[in-house]
């Protein structure tokens, strides 16, 4: 048995990079092996990335006897393995220039007004040049951030609705004043003061039936009101957002249905209401639209002898006494009317005395009618007294479709008690003004 043996570790066996140190034994040799590196001598490098990826957030990186994380682009590596994203926005604030900066998950973005596009070596917002697009269908106008289209209306077109395109301008239908003395306009009065008031007489007791021919284009309105007075039993039939609409009292108790079709289209159509057994029915065109139980009879007994009031184009009272405050005042014609089984005929006498209340005979949408006055409407409100410093805004909103007959005209005034005009608002041909002022 040899004693004597050489020192194992001379010379070193071991890998030099991967050893911590080598140990000698006696025969053979152990090779301490650094951190990251195994094998009899540690020659061989360990990939820590191989296993739960190092435990790094995004990426690893192996290398000799170690590793480290690392984070994509837009990514700051937090604690040696977590990578968090970079506002860039916030790290530099003059990153977009004149732009809006918006962060982005590993990213940013410039963001400019609508209108504009981000120039990324100016860092400004340059205007959108609409009209190398060919977006209107005849003239474009660019403007900065925008664009307008214009349609050329001596040619007979205007702008559409979706503000690119032209379509034609429908003409006026022909002039025409002609009245019917068969017909009945029940917006006469702008206060919505009945423009006909009936009372009927019955010994016995009698059911309401009423029948007519209608044609509108208004949306609100009343039609005819039938029954005793306001404290009474009573109905209104009359017109709301194009729809009938019925208001009833019986006993006391008020009642407001409304249903059916849109009948404010501007032809003529035949609406009828009749008692019949402890039931209302409406029809429109023989259809019927509404069934409406009551308890009671719309005609009244009045000593011994049974009534019935029945007023057109209004009520015997006001309306914000009704069940739902309405517009009263309806712009629409009536024909062939039937009150009771055509017992009346003193309204078709009336009509011809009174050319007023006569509809024009040809109607539709864009008939012009020449008018020679104009409409007043009254707002009355209270002053603040002088010891309330309480300011007040007040606002009045005025919504008109117009299809004028001339170039030049006032369309709108608000008129003070003194007679001074704060605000008005006109047409004038804009051509005509500049052929003027060239003479």
């Amino acid at each position: 048995c040899k004693s004597d043996l050489p020192n194992q570790c001379s010379p070193n066996p071991c890998h030099k990079e991967g050893t911590v140190k080598c140990e000698d034994l006696k025969g053979d040799f152990y090779c301490e092996c650094k951190r990251g590196w195994q094998g009899k001598k540690c020659e061989k490098d360990i990939d820590e990335c191989r296993t739960q990826n190092g435990g790094c957030n995004q990426l690893c990186l192996n290398k000799l006897g170690s590793y480290r994380c690392s984070c994509y682009s837009g990514y700051a590596l937090k604690d040696g393995k977590i990578c968090e994203d970079i506002d860039e926005c916030t790290a530099s604030a003059d990153i977009c220039g004149e732009a809006q900066c918006k962060n982005l998950i590993s990213s940013y973005e410039c963001l400019c007004d609508a209108g504009y596009k981000y120039d990324d070596v100016r860092k400004t917002c340059q205007d959108i040049d609409e009209c190398k697009e060919q977006l209107c269908e005849q003239t474009c106008v660019n403007s900065p951030g925008s664009y307008t289209c214009h349609c050329d209306g001596r040619g007979g077109v205007k702008l559409s609705q979706d503000m690119n395109t032209c379509e034609n301008i429908i003409p006026c239908v022909p002039f025409a004043v002609g009245r019917s003395i068969k017909s009945l306009h029940l917006g006469r009065m702008f206060s919505g003061t009945p423009v006909i008031r009936l009372r009927f007489k019955r010994k016995q007791l009698t059911r309401l039936v009423a029948e007519f021919d209608f044609r509108t284009f208004d949306p609100e309105g009343i039609l005819f009101f039938a029954g005793g007075h306001q404290d009474s039993t009573w109905i209104v039939l009359a017109l709301r957002k194009g729809r009938l609409e019925l208001q009833l009292k019986y006993g006391g108790v008020g009642r407001v249905t409304s249903t059916g079709p849109l009948i404010n289209h501007g032809m003529w159509q035949t609406i009828s209401v009749e008692e019949l057994e402890r039931n209302l029915i409406i029809k429109v065109n023989r259809d019927a639209v509404m069934k409406i139980a009551v308890s009671g009879n719309l005609f009244t007994l009045v000593k011994g002898v049974y009534q019935l009031n029945l007023t057109v184009g209004g009520i015997p009272f006001k309306t914000k006494d009704l069940i739902l405050p309405i517009n009263p005042r309806l712009d629409g014609c009536m024909r062939a009317w039937n009150w009771l089984n055509g017992e009346d005929t003193s309204i078709q006498e009336t009509i011809k005395m009174n050319e007023k209340m006569q509809c024009f005979a040809v109607a539709g949408r864009g008939s012009f009618y020449p008018g020679r006055g104009f409409a007043v409407f009254n707002l009355t409100y209270m002053r603040p007294s002088s010891g309330n410093e309480t300011k007040t805004n007040w606002e009045i909103e005025v919504n008109a479709v117009i299809q004028p007959a001339t170039d030049t005209g006032v369309l709108f005034a608000l008129v003070t008690e003194e007679a001074s005009v704060p605000l008005s608002l006109s047409l004038i041909d804009y051509h005509s003004t500049k052929k003027l002022k060239q003479q």
